[in-house]
């Protein structure tokens, strides 16, 4: 009797764990499932946005300030040196012939407030954490994912970041309600129904994604 109770209860055992397993299978093909529709989704805003990056030299309260006052100066510049691009591959490609005027106006900026650090810059792609932005139309929520980025470096960029959407231009924080509205319509139906959604589920798995993605390239997830 003794033996017969055993291999009984190893057999329900046995079986519990099968079902366990076949519960968190099925679990995680659900969750994959939604973030591959997640992505799917988000793919577009990705390829139709051009992010501008600027990273400060260090956490100094000075230098915090003067990464400030180079955004100033990067937020209307870029504006101008995009104006006219079809797409946001075609703001890259303005931006990439423009590289030395933008490090030439960065580093004047600090020459004027007495800064003497090199500039850096780039167009690249990156990993971006999800970051939500105010605008007239309610929070524009842009995804985490990788996005093509022009990355201004001041120094040697170890303070915190500040970042925006670049193309389309919404990096103005006095742009009015009509050039907002304007730069919003370059993204499709869909894609405005999801940067100007609310926070959902789908964001959450996209950050997940992200951070697998830079991990797994050896790459750094920017939020700070």
């Amino acid at each position: 009797m003794m033996k017969r109770y055993f291999s009984m209860n190893h057999i329900e055992f046995r079986r519990l764990a099968v079902s366990l397993g076949a519960v968190l299978t099925g679990v995680v093909v659900f969750l994959l499932t939604l973030a591959v529709g997640a992505y799917l989704e988000a793919a577009p805003v990705y390829d139709d946005t051009l992010r501008l990056h600027i990273r400060a030299a260090s956490d100094s309260a000075e230098d915090q300030a003067l990464k400030l006052l180079v955004r100033d100066r990067m937020t209307g510049m870029t504006a101008e040196l995009t104006e006219g691009a079809e797409d946001a591959e075609q703001a890259a490609d303005m931006m990439h012939d423009n590289l030395d005027k933008v490090c030439e106006e960065a580093e004047a900026v600090l020459l004027e407030n007495g800064c003497d650090a090199e500039v850096t810059a780039t167009v690249e792609k990156e990993y971006f954490n999800t970051r939500s932005y105010e605008t007239f139309d309610g929070n524009l929520t842009m995804p985490a994912g990788e996005y093509t980025a022009l990355v201004v470096t001041i120094g040697e960029g170890k303070g915190h970041n500040w970042w925006c959407v670049l193309y389309p231009s919404l990096c103005l924080p006095a742009a009015t309600e009509e050039e907002q509205s304007e730069a919003l319509s370059l993204y499709t139906e869909s894609e405005q129904h999801l940067v100007l959604g609310e926070y959902r589920f789908k964001f959450w798995l996209l950050e997940a994604a992200a951070r697998l993605g830079a991990w797994l390239e050896g790459e750094t997830l920017h939020e700070k």
